[in-house]
């Protein structure tokens, strides 16, 4: 009987044991903007790893599948990867170093801007008179009915060509994009409670020197967001030498070999986070 007791104790003990120092087994991570979050690199030379739960949540279908490139549907109004992305290279990092099982919902539309003056050719737009915002939580809230602890765990934000163009056409200016930056944070926050905000920077333009000068300063008001606003920050910041590196698809588009790269280090940033 004493022996009994012992194990019984032995056991309970080494379950609390377990529940102190155990994390959560689970990340729900949102990608959101236009077509560098969406993804044209080349699906081929995308990442997978077999056998790891990483998972993406399909809204046509309402599941969740095995997460691989094309990540994304063409469905509410968001767009699925043309045909490689920088997702699974952050997905699948973040899960080997984490151990955690990732959620991955894309709220990516191409040529979406972040202000309704920037939008071009009925593309969409990310302001609180656009379409994007609210589709971006009617996903998210269906991706949530699936997953453990039922919150967003961070927001990946890659954005700002179409609003950088529009400052070259002085349809905008750097302030109209810092503000309407700010204002997009505070309403994911209203419904996702001090959510980690991530931002890959907007990179050149190649061939214009006049409209690269004007997607600087996008990256200058993101800079600026992530000095200003808690929990805001500047995941990747070497978009604006990938015109050197001839790691441009196009003018202003990502090759997977960027894209990779922008996945992986994600991973390790957001991991850093957490340690």
């Amino acid at each position: 009987m004493k022996y009994i007791i012992f194990r019984i104790i032995f056991l309970i003990g080494f379950l609390n044991l377990i529940g102190c120092n155990s994390r959560d087994d689970q990340k729900v991570f949102v990608i959101a903007g236009q077509s560098n979050a969406s993804g044209v690199g080349d699906s081929g030379k995308s990442v997978f790893v077999p056998n790891k739960k990483v998972f993406e949540y399909n809204s046509l279908l309402d599941t969740l599948e095995v997460l691989k490139d094309p990540v994304g549907q063409n469905h509410l109004n968001f767009q699925v990867a043309q045909t490689g992305s920088f997702i699974p290279a952050l997905a699948y990092k973040y899960s080997e170093l984490s151990k955690n099982e990732v959620i991955i919902v894309q709220a990516a539309k191409g040529g979406s801007s972040l202000t309704v003056e920037a939008e071009q050719n009925n593309w969409g737009n990310w302001d609180e008179r656009g379409k994007l915002f609210s589709s971006s939580l009617q996903k998210i809230n269906k991706a949530l009915e699936d997953s453990k602890f039922k919150k967003v765990d961070a927001i990946f934000w890659s954005q700002g060509e179409n609003d950088g163009a529009a400052i070259f056409l002085g349809k905008i200016s750097k302030k109209v994009y810092k503000t309407s930056l700010k204002k997009l944070i505070k309403r994911f926050r209203e419904k996702f409670k001090d959510v980690p905000f991530i931002i890959i920077e907007t990179g050149s333009f190649e061939g214009d020197e006049s409209k690269s000068n004007c997607y600087q300063q996008i990256r200058e008001a993101q800079r600026e967001v992530a000095e200003e606003m808690e929990n805001v920050y500047i995941g990747y910041n070497e978009t604006e030498f990938f015109i050197e590196r001839g790691w441009l698809k196009d003018v202003v588009h990502y090759n997977q070999i960027a894209l990779n790269d922008i996945g992986e280090k994600l991973a390790y940033f957001y991991y850093s986070l957490e340690n």
